[in-house]
């Protein structure tokens, strides 16, 4: 066994903002962390989707949309840290929207985008960190010279000496299984809310809110995406994003999204002002989130599980929240739960 923490490699699976937060704090320590990821980049849920249209005249448009965690706030002393440091280098904004809702909710305190993209903290944390990026883990070997990661096509990187995985329950689940069979277990039977999430251009409008919370309806949230600082819209086009609510996406979870597109285009349209007609949005396009938001909060209130035998880890949807913070405060912890593991095994 490694006990010495720079001797340590550490294979980190998932690049969202828990996996960041686990691999950043690990690598500052001294340790040699890999980071894998599915995804052509970091950030997971803190996603930004880029699009192109043909104008009237036939030009291509380009434009973008925070479709992920539409924002994120900052309660915990560290991740306020944090949320200042990127601040400071320009990669987070404050984001003060003017919000509406139809039921008695509390304004939102502090918030916080990404800047130019929501992607770009997380970019931001793993700055220095081994990406492994489009590289997806179909499982985890080990054996006497510790841990492999199996990604697509078999071949078979490492070996490590510990493993994070940081991934939405289900997935996780999959690599845990043979390992921790009681992890997997508990998170495979993890609920998560699922979420179709319509991206919209529309013509421009002088519309009083920024952002809506909706108790009913097909809609859980709008957001007017050119509003948020660093983001812009084509001339005289405003761009949307709208979550549809947790009973909605349920009920239509396996539904074609072309009707997924055309029902909550007209929801949208409905919120919007009068006269709107959806089918002549120059662009509408929907995304599924199988795994949004987990919802179910863990058994045993841990932040993060850690299994020094194995030398293996959990951080990110363990710990149930559902929020950017909260993911990050379980990668984070569970660094220092290793770290802490790591220097009391050397004496």
């Amino acid at each position: 066994m490694v006990n010495h923490v720079s001797a340590l490699r550490v294979a980190v699976i998932g690049a969202g903002i828990a996996g960041a937060a686990c691999a950043a704090s690990l690598q500052r320590s001294g340790v040699r962390v890999s980071v894998f990821d599915k995804s052509r980049g970091s950030g997971g849920r803190m996603a930004t989707r880029r699009l192109t249209y043909a104008d009237p005249s036939g030009q291509a448009v380009a434009v973008e949309f925070d479709h992920g965690a539409p924002f994120f706030t900052a309660q915990h002393p560290r991740f306020r840290a944090l949320a200042r440091r990127a601040l400071s280098v320009g990669c987070v904004a404050r984001w003060q929207p003017r919000v509406y809702a139809d039921w008695p909710a509390p304004p939102l305190q502090d918030g916080y985008v990404g800047a130019p993209t929501m992607s770009a903290l997380c970019r931001h944390v793993l700055a220095g960190v081994t990406l492994h990026l489009e590289q997806t883990v179909r499982r985890l070997q080990r054996n006497a010279e510790g841990w492999q990661v199996v990604v697509d096509g078999g071949a078979t990187l490492g070996p490590f000496d510990h493993v994070m995985v940081a991934l939405p329950a289900p997935q996780a689940a999959l690599l845990l299984a043979g390992h921790r069979d009681e992890w997997a277990d508990q998170l495979a039977g993890r609920l998560a809310r699922a979420c179709w999430t319509l991206m919209a251009v529309t013509p421009d409008m002088d519309w009083p809110w920024d952002a809506a919370q909706f108790a009913r309806g097909p809609l859980d949230w709008v957001i007017r995406n050119d509003r948020k600082p660093g983001r812009q819209a084509p001339p005289g086009q405003a761009t949307w994003v709208a979550h549809a609510s947790a009973a909605w996406s349920a009920q239509h979870l396996e539904d074609d999204p072309r009707a997924v597109t055309q029902d909550l285009r007209a929801a949208l349209a409905a919120v919007l002002p009068p006269g709107q007609d959806p089918r002549n949005w120059p662009c509408t396009a929907v995304h599924r989130w199988r795994h949004a938001v987990p919802v179910a909060m863990p058994d045993d209130g841990a932040e993060c599980w850690w299994d020094p035998a194995l030398g293996l880890g959990v951080c990110g949807d363990v710990a149930g929240g559902g929020t950017v913070e909260s993911a990050w405060r379980s990668g984070d912890e569970l660094a220092d739960t290793v770290l802490a593991w790591a220097e009391e095994a050397t004496f």
